[in-house]
């Protein structure tokens, strides 16, 4: 749960800038809060998190919006729900409208459930030493507050402007708001507003605007927060003996390897670009026809597919990559003919 910001302060040492306090919150300065961050310390927590998408972006296929294909997370909302009690036991449930799916986290073993098509999937993770006790980041969901503002954390650099702003309240409590705004011509991203719990540090909603807008692309907070430990029965799963259960192997690659399927990063900070292989993700027959219609382009050496939102771009190849990333379409052309 807490955030590496480690060299971060030093951007914003002198900390003109103070957030205004409500009556319950005294002043902090923006390297305070970063501070404050990178400190969190929490036993447990459990809560229910609303993420908003308002792209700004063309119909999209219904087919994909209503049944969690490759589009469902650019447009409208989802909510889940998640338990936290240390290290070694999460737990996180993306709800929809009548279905539900299911990520228990508990010691060595991880479970992953879909209730529509009452499956689930046990993995027996290797067992660490105590010195390698933190959680492999593959097991544990990302659609998190706390996760959002680790990524918008890594991508400060020492063109971006750091500051605050009102303290304002988030799931009924107090918080802090850091406000992070890059310089870059080449990124989409207007600012971050990272909201953080007046009393625990901890980041509890984060909102991210596309430039030259006055409402967020990009909300995801809590609704509702609560810090004591759950029950650790929360965190345990217990399939029926009429559910479907596979039994996956844990295939570790060497240190510091790439397997062919997995992202991988282009460039660092606001401009940072992701490229995965097209196949991996699985898109269904009416996205495949959603994407056929998007804008064509073409560079030295390649051709493809250009899509385009207020904050977010993607180039799909017709070679089967995928580029994305918040940035002008001339970043991804350029790592398209840079990184094959």
């Amino acid at each position: 749960m807490p955030v590496g910001v480690a060299g971060v302060v030093a951007l914003v040492a002198s900390g003109a800038l103070t957030a205004q306090a409500s009556p319950n919150l005294p002043d902090r300065t923006a390297a305070q809060l970063l501070a404050d961050i990178e400190g969190v310390q929490i036993d447990g927590l459990s809560g229910t998190i609303v993420a908003k998408s308002s792209l700004g972006i063309p119909a999209l296929p219904s087919s994909s919006t209503s049944s969690g294909g490759l589009l469902s997370l650019l447009s409208d909302s989802h909510t889940a729900r998640v338990w936290y009690a240390g290290a070694d036991r999460q737990r996180f449930a993306l709800l929809d409208t009548t279905s539900e799916t299911d990520v228990f986290h508990n010691g060595r073993d991880l479970w992953t459930y879909d209730s529509t098509k009452r499956e689930a999937t046990h993995t027996l993770l290797p067992a660490k030493s105590d010195h390698d006790a933190a959680p492999d980041p593959a097991t544990t969901p990302t659609l998190t507050p706390e996760q959002a503002a680790t990524q918008a954390l890594k991508a400060i650099d020492p063109t971006t402007i750091v500051s605050t702003d009102s303290a304002r309240r988030v799931a009924g409590r107090a918080a802090y708001e850091l406000v992070l705004a890059p310089r870059d011509a080449s990124s989409r991203v207007g600012s971050v507003r990272i909201a953080i719990d007046g009393k625990t540090k901890l980041p509890i909603g984060v909102q991210i605007y596309a430039k030259g807008q006055g409402s967020p692309a990009i909300d995801v907070s809590y609704t509702r927060i609560s810090y004591a430990v759950p029950d650790l029965d929360n965190f345990t799963f217990h399939p029926s003996k009429t559910m479907k259960v596979k039994q996956t192997p844990v295939t570790p690659n060497a240190q510091g390897s790439t397997s062919a399927s997995e992202p991988t990063t282009i460039g660092t900070g606001w401009t940072t670009v992701v490229r995965v292989q097209r196949a991996d993700l699985a898109a269904n027959s009416a996205e495949q026809q959603y994407l056929n219609r998007l804008p064509k382009a073409s560079w030295k050496g390649g051709t493809g597919r250009l899509f385009e939102s207020k904050l977010l771009t993607a180039l799909f190849t017709d070679d089967g990559r995928v580029y994305a990333g918040a940035v002008d379409k001339g970043v991804l052309i350029a790592a398209a003919a840079q990184h094959k």
